[in-house]
C-alpha cells in the first residue's frame, strides 16, 4: 500500500475507533512501528489526527474531512443559544477569561455593550473578536496549536498560576457519565485546569455533543464547575450526577425560531 493511501486509511481507522495503537496500526498495515510513528507524526502535524504516546485519537471537533479541521461552527443555533444566556451572568467590571473554542467565541460575540470587562483568552480569533467590544485584551499562551488553534505553554501556565478572574467560561471535549472532563491534549488539559484554579466562579459552556463521552485527558471534575449552561434538556441520569456535585444547570436553552 502507498504511504499516502495508509496514511488515509489511518484516519479513517482513527475517527471509526476514537483511539487506536501503534501496535494495533503495525498489524493492520503489516509495517513496522517506526513507520506507523512517522505516519502518525505527519497526520498529526496536518491536523488530522491528536497523539498521544503510543497511538493516536480523533483530532478535535474532526468533520471526516480530508484537511484540517474546519473553521465553520457545528451546531451554531445550540451554541448561540448557550452564548445568550451566559452573557446574562457577566457584571460590570468583572475579569473574565474566554477559554478556546467554538461556544466560548460564541460567549464573545454575544457580550452587550452595557458592561465594561477585563478579559483574557488563550484563543487568537476569540481575542480578535474580543478587542471590538471590550478594547485590550491580554492573550495568554506560548505556542499555537494546529488543531484546536489554542494557545498553551509554559509562560501561559505561569501567567494563569498568579491570576485570578471573576468569571471562566470554560470549554471541555467531553462530560463523561461519572463527570469528568477530558479533552484530547495534555497541554490544553494543563491550561483548563488552571483555568479551574483561578475562576471565582467557572461557567462551563458546552453543547449536547459533549455529553457522555470521554477524552484522553482529565483536566477537572464537575465538583470544580459552578454553572453549567447546555442547549439540551438534561435527562434524569445526567441531571443527578450535575445535581451531586451542587452544580447550577442551566439546560434546554434552544433557540426558537
Amino acid at each position: 500500500m502507498l504511504p499516502d493511501k495508509r496514511r488515509k486509511e489511518i484516519v479513517r481507522k482513527v475517527n471509526e475507533s476514537d483511539r487506536v495503537t501503534v501496535e494495533e496500526l503495525t498489524e493492520a498495515f503489516g509495517v513496522s512501528g517506526a513507520t506507523i510513528r512517522r505516519d502518525l507524526a505527519s497526520l498529526a502535524e496536518d491536523g488530522l489526527i491528536e497523539r498521544f504516546h503510543g497511538g493516536a485519537l480523533p483530532a478535535p471537533d474532526h468533520n471526516g474531512s480530508e484537511g484540517r479541521v474546519q473553521d465553520d461552527v457545528k451546531n451554531p443555533s445550540g451554541k448561540q443559544a448557550i452564548a445568550e444566556r451566559a452573557v446574562e451572568e457577566l457584571e460590570d467590571g468583572d475579569a473574565v477569561f474566554f477559554d478556546t473554542g467554538q461556544t466560548a467565541m460564541e460567549v464573545a460575540k454575544a457580550i452587550p455593550d452595557s458592561v465594561s470587562l477585563l478579559v483574557a483568552t488563550n484563543s487568537p480569533e476569540t481575542a480578535f473578536e474580543l478587542r471590538e467590544s471590550c478594547g485590550e485584551v491580554k492573550v495568554v499562551g506560548d505556542s499555537l496549536r494546529p488543531t484546536s488553534d489554542a494557545l498553551v505553554g509554559p509562560s501561559g501556565e505561569s501567567y494563569l498560576k498568579k491570576t485570578n478572574f471573576d468569571l471562566v467560561f470554560l470549554e471541555t471535549d467531553a462530560i463523561h457519565d461519572d463527570g469528568s472532563l477530558s479533552v484530547s491534549n495534555e497541554d490544553e488539559a494543563r491550561i483548563k485546569s488552571l483555568l479551574v484554579d483561578g475562576g471565582h466562579r467557572v461557567i462551563l459552556v458546552a453543547d449536547g455533543s459533549k455529553l457522555g463521552k470521554q477524552s484522553f485527558r482529565e483536566f477537572a471534575t464537575i465538583d470544580d464547575i459552578d454553572i453549567f449552561i447546555t442547549d439540551v434538556a438534561l435527562d434524569e441520569e445526567m441531571r443527578d450526577v450535575f445535581e451531586r456535585a451542587d452544580v447550577r444547570m442551566i439546560d434546554n436553552q434552544l433557540v426558537v425560531s
